[in-house]
Protein backbone atom coordinates (compact mmCIF):
# COMPACT_ATOMS: atom_id res chain seq x y z
CA UNK A 1 0.00 0.00 0.00
CA UNK A 2 1.39 3.27 -1.09
CA UNK A 3 1.54 6.67 1.28
CA UNK A 4 1.45 9.84 0.60
CA UNK A 5 3.61 11.91 2.22
CA UNK A 6 3.50 15.68 1.96
CA UNK A 7 6.50 16.86 0.09
CA UNK A 8 8.83 20.23 0.96
CA UNK A 9 10.27 21.94 -1.65
CA UNK A 10 14.41 23.02 -1.30
CA UNK A 11 14.85 25.78 0.39
CA UNK A 12 16.14 28.44 -2.25
CA UNK A 13 19.28 29.68 -0.74
CA UNK A 14 20.33 26.58 0.41
CA UNK A 15 24.37 26.15 -0.03
CA UNK A 16 23.87 29.65 -0.92
CA UNK A 17 26.82 31.78 0.55
CA UNK A 18 26.84 35.64 1.14
CA UNK A 19 30.34 35.46 -0.78
CA UNK A 20 28.23 33.35 -3.47
CA UNK A 21 25.62 35.42 -3.75
CA UNK A 22 27.67 38.68 -4.27
CA UNK A 23 29.86 37.17 -6.96
CA UNK A 24 26.48 36.35 -8.42
CA UNK A 25 25.33 39.73 -8.52
CA UNK A 26 29.16 41.38 -9.62
CA UNK A 27 28.58 39.36 -12.96
CA UNK A 28 24.97 40.50 -13.01
CA UNK A 29 25.80 44.27 -12.61
CA UNK A 30 28.85 43.97 -15.12
CA UNK A 31 27.03 42.95 -17.53
CA UNK A 32 27.34 41.34 -20.91
CA UNK A 33 30.82 42.13 -22.99
CA UNK A 34 29.14 43.61 -25.90
CA UNK A 35 27.61 46.51 -23.27
CA UNK A 36 24.10 44.73 -22.76
CA UNK A 37 23.26 44.13 -19.33
CA UNK A 38 21.18 41.07 -18.06
CA UNK A 39 17.71 41.31 -17.85
CA UNK A 40 14.46 39.37 -15.80
CA UNK A 41 12.15 39.17 -18.81
CA UNK A 42 11.18 35.70 -19.83
CA UNK A 43 12.29 35.51 -23.65
CA UNK A 44 15.89 37.59 -22.32
CA UNK A 45 17.96 34.72 -24.14
CA UNK A 46 21.06 35.57 -24.32
CA UNK A 47 20.77 38.40 -21.28
CA UNK A 48 18.92 36.37 -19.36
CA UNK A 49 20.27 37.05 -15.47
CA UNK A 50 19.08 33.70 -14.37
CA UNK A 51 21.94 31.97 -16.52
CA UNK A 52 24.19 34.11 -14.36
CA UNK A 53 22.96 32.32 -11.20
CA UNK A 54 23.59 28.87 -12.95
CA UNK A 55 27.00 29.93 -14.05
CA UNK A 56 27.72 30.20 -10.35
CA UNK A 57 25.59 27.90 -8.65
CA UNK A 58 25.13 24.58 -10.69
CA UNK A 59 23.08 22.96 -7.97
CA UNK A 60 20.03 25.17 -9.11
CA UNK A 61 17.31 24.88 -11.27
CA UNK A 62 16.47 27.12 -13.81
CA UNK A 63 13.47 27.83 -12.02
CA UNK A 64 15.52 28.42 -8.61
CA UNK A 65 17.47 30.32 -10.67
CA UNK A 66 14.32 32.94 -11.74
CA UNK A 67 12.77 32.81 -8.08
CA UNK A 68 16.31 34.06 -6.77
CA UNK A 69 16.31 37.15 -9.54
CA UNK A 70 12.30 38.19 -8.47
CA UNK A 71 13.11 37.94 -4.54
CA UNK A 72 16.56 40.42 -5.37
CA UNK A 73 14.36 42.33 -7.92
CA UNK A 74 12.04 42.47 -4.65
CA UNK A 75 13.76 43.77 -1.90
CA UNK A 76 15.80 46.02 -4.49
CA UNK A 77 19.29 44.34 -4.20
CA UNK A 78 18.69 44.47 -8.55
CA UNK A 79 16.86 46.73 -9.90
CA UNK A 80 15.53 47.76 -13.28
CA UNK A 81 16.78 50.62 -15.46
CA UNK A 82 16.40 51.63 -19.12
CA UNK A 83 19.76 51.70 -20.76
CA UNK A 84 21.12 52.61 -24.46
CA UNK A 85 21.58 48.86 -26.34
CA UNK A 86 24.98 49.83 -27.63
CA UNK A 87 24.57 46.92 -30.22
CA UNK A 88 21.13 48.68 -31.53
CA UNK A 89 21.00 51.95 -30.10
CA UNK A 90 18.10 51.31 -28.81
CA UNK A 91 16.00 52.13 -24.90
CA UNK A 92 16.03 48.62 -23.40
CA UNK A 93 15.42 47.57 -19.73
CA UNK A 94 18.55 45.84 -17.81
CA UNK A 95 19.34 44.97 -14.59
CA UNK A 96 22.18 46.45 -12.34
CA UNK A 97 22.75 46.14 -8.60
CA UNK A 98 21.54 48.23 -6.02
CA UNK A 99 24.97 48.18 -3.81
CA UNK A 100 23.58 49.64 -0.77
CA UNK A 101 21.71 46.59 -0.60
CA UNK A 102 24.08 43.95 -1.04
CA UNK A 103 23.88 41.39 1.11
CA UNK A 104 26.20 41.72 4.42
CA UNK A 105 24.88 38.87 6.66
CA UNK A 106 22.77 35.96 6.87
CA UNK A 107 19.75 37.24 6.16
CA UNK A 108 17.59 35.45 3.89
CA UNK A 109 16.17 37.82 1.56
CA UNK A 110 12.82 36.65 1.72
Amino acid sequence: MQVAEPWTPPDLWQNTSIDLCNRILTDIDAGLPDGNRYSNAAKAENRAAWKVIIKHAPDKSEGQAREMIKTWLRNGVLVTETYSNPVTRKQVSGLRVENSKRPESNERFE
